[in-house]
């Protein structure tokens, strides 16, 4: 009984966990509207073919390893996949997490 009671209570916390509205998508980038110090938006086609517009979220200036965000701009040239993990807030797709696809 106790072991149940543990597997129940894992499922629900790792579903917690997991439902905290954060959506991830991996793609290359399709444009950037911005310029040498600042992003405004960025638009991905994913690896299942949408393509999707974003803006930065509040305090998103860089990758995790410190690479500012503009770095998008090189990887709109090369055509080198990113991540990126994003909430849906009024209608906008606000990236949270912007990297370097492995």
């Amino acid at each position: 009984m106790k072991s149940a009671a543990i597997a129940v209570l894992t499922v629900a916390l790792l579903g917690a966990a997991c439902s905290g509205g954060d959506q991830r998508v991996t793609g290359v980038i399709v444009g950037v509207d911005g310029d040498l110090t600042t992003v405004r938006s960025f638009q991905m086609l994913t690896t299942g073919g949408e393509r999707l517009e974003f803006v930065p979220g509040p305090g998103l200036a860089t990758f995790p390893d410190g690479t500012p965000l503009t770095h998008l701009s090189e990887h709109l040239q090369t055509g080198a996949p990113i991540r990126v993990a994003y909430r849906v807030e009024g209608g906008a797709n606000v990236a949270v997490i912007v990297e370097d696809a492995p």
